[in-house]
């Protein structure tokens, strides 16, 4: 088999065609894979981005907890007869400061009017303010201790966190409350939060929800800002009502970025890992190049590899198309083709063997489901009519007799009626049942309508009659017995007519007599045969 390229070859139009799905392949991975590695990228960088952001969550928390605990150590010592003494309770702030500086700002006593009795470190200008309008002064008036709202001190003049705890005596009365400032960005508390960066231009964030605030962030315009309002970062929207994972978003400067959330408990603030997709997905244009120099190399390639291949194929792909083609044409007979090669040309030959057996299956099974009921499996009145030919031939070449029992139910519509037509069909199938127990193996027994049945008595002799009776008896005994239907037991007769026929009847001129037969049975009180 000699290649030439000619457009109205299958192997040159299989060649072109591979050379552009190459190609288009080639732009579809530009295209697609990119897609799928921007997504798998973003997943990956999310994943990191929440490790981070639990991680730094875990911080603050325990920096936060470890002073709550501080805090409440220090108002359970603290004396409260020296509340009458500020010189001395500032040494006593002291000596705790010293012990253990959690709070960079240091700790201020305040009486039960929010004025200041005294601070450690002494900071000027602070003893006397009043604090009655600060948020963790009213909370610890209502006998809570509480994280303030992170705010521009009013003395230090710089972002700062209030922690306050009341101080009660034995009696629980409010003497006082007791304040612990830390500053944001000091040196044991939040200053990596300030100071970590996530790639180039990513970071952190810490988040107030209840002050819809930033407490802290990588970029120092953001600190202590308000959040942004509804509507302007969906994903931030989402982590201000209490989602906490992971996502991409368009940030309030119009810069999308990949965010990941994870909670502070002990405030019930957010931190927030985030990183600009430009920067995730900085890879992918070297992928591209990388993609399109490959594509270059391997098109050449790939056009010699399929025109050897192809010629290897076709040979008996050719030879199995030209026998099944002489098969179609009756020049061979329809049977399984040799299976040359166990590759892809050798299962479509096996395939064609498969398809032909189900061919020659479903030609045996339309020529049953042409005779027969689908229902009951009965002959139909077409295998019905062919039967009686042969019988009438047989009688009329034997001096025979055949006899045609006209059966029409009695009884059966109400069944339907009252229980539904699934009912029915089990009632006609228990009455095909019990109808060829009653018949002998070379009799004929035909459903040709609803409820009508026939039964075709072959190969009798003179006394085809009483035979006739004989069975028709048998078929009216059959129904003595009730049906069990779903519905419960039912009572169903029927109505026989009778024809008896010799070799020179017509079949048609039988079957209208035996009906007609029938209908006389049934005015005559049914449940009972006539011969016609």
């Amino acid at each position: 088999m000699r290649f030439r390229f000619r457009l109205d070859s299958l192997t040159s139009r299989i060649i072109l065609l591979g050379s552009v799905i190459l190609l288009i392949g080639a732009l579809s991975r530009i295209v697609f894979l990119t897609d799928f590695l921007r997504d798998d990228i973003t997943e990956l960088t999310a994943k990191q981005l929440t490790t981070i952001a639990n991680y730094v969550a875990r911080d603050v928390n325990r920096d936060i907890v470890a002073r709550q605990t501080l805090l409440a150590h220090v108002a359970e010592k603290l004396p409260l007869a020296l509340l009458d003494h500020p010189e001395r309770l500032r040494e006593w702030l002291g000596e705790q400061h010293e012990i253990n500086p959690l709070f960079s700002r240091g700790m201020v006593v305040i009486d039960p009017t929010g004025q200041v009795i005294t601070d450690y470190p002494e900071a000027p200008g602070r003893a006397g303010t009043s604090t009655a309008d600060r948020d963790y002064f009213q909370q610890a008036l209502a006998g809570k201790a509480t994280i303030g709202r992170p705010v521009i001190g009013r003395v230090a003049n710089l972002p700062i966190l209030p922690m306050s705890i009341p101080l009660l005596d034995t009696q629980g009365k409010l003497r006082g409350v007791l304040v612990g400032i830390s500053a944001l960005q000091s040196d044991n508390f939040l200053s990596p939060l300030y100071t970590t960066r996530i790639g180039q231009t990513g970071g952190l964030l810490l988040i107030a929800p209840q002050h819809k605030l930033f407490v802290g962030s990588t970029d120092p315009r953001m600190i202590l800002a308000p959040t942004p309002p509804p509507g302007i970062n969906k994903l931030h929207d989402l982590t201000m009502a209490g989602f906490r994972g992971h996502g991409v978003t368009i940030n309030a400067k119009g810069v999308e970025e990949i965010a990941a959330t994870a909670s502070v408990p002990s405030a019930d603030w957010i931190v927030v890992a985030r990183l600009p997709t430009s920067e995730a997905h900085g890879a992918v244009s070297r992928l591209v190049q990388f993609i399109l120099r490959n594509t270059v190399i391997i098109l050449p390639l790939f056009i010699l590899a399929m025109i050897l291949i192809m010629r290897r194929m076709m040979r008996p792909l050719m030879e199995t198309a030209n026998r099944a083609d002489r098969m179609t044409q009756g020049e061979l007979p329809l049977e399984p083709l040799p299976v040359v090669r166990n590759d892809e040309v050798g299962h479509l030959t096996a395939a064609f063997n498969r398809v032909l057996s189900k061919l020659l299956e479903s030609r045996a099974e339309l020529s049953h489901m042409a005779h027969h009921d689908q229902l009951t499996g009965l002959p139909n009145r077409k295998l019905l009519a062919d039967r009686m030919k042969l019988a009438l031939a047989r009688a009329h070449r034997n001096d025979g007799w055949v006899a045609v029992l006209f059966l029409d139910l009695d009884g059966f519509k109400p069944i339907n009626d009252r229980h539904g037509h699934e009912t029915g069909d089990l009632a006609l199938r228990e009455v095909a049942n019990r109808l060829l127990a009653v018949i002998r193996r070379e009799d004929t027994l035909a459903r040709v309508g609803g409820d009508e049945f026939v039964v075709l008595l072959s190969d009798l002799d003179e006394s085809a009659g009483e035979t006739a009776e004989r069975v028709a008896d048998k078929c009216l005994a059959a129904f003595a017995t009730p049906f069990n239907l779903p519905g419960g037991p039912c009572m169903l007769g029927t109505s026989i007519g009778i024809a008896i026929g010799d070799g020179n009847s017509d079949q048609d001129r039988l079957l209208i007599a035996a009906d007609q037969a029938m209908y006389r049975a049934k005015e005559a009180g049914r449940g009972r045969y006539c011969l016609a």
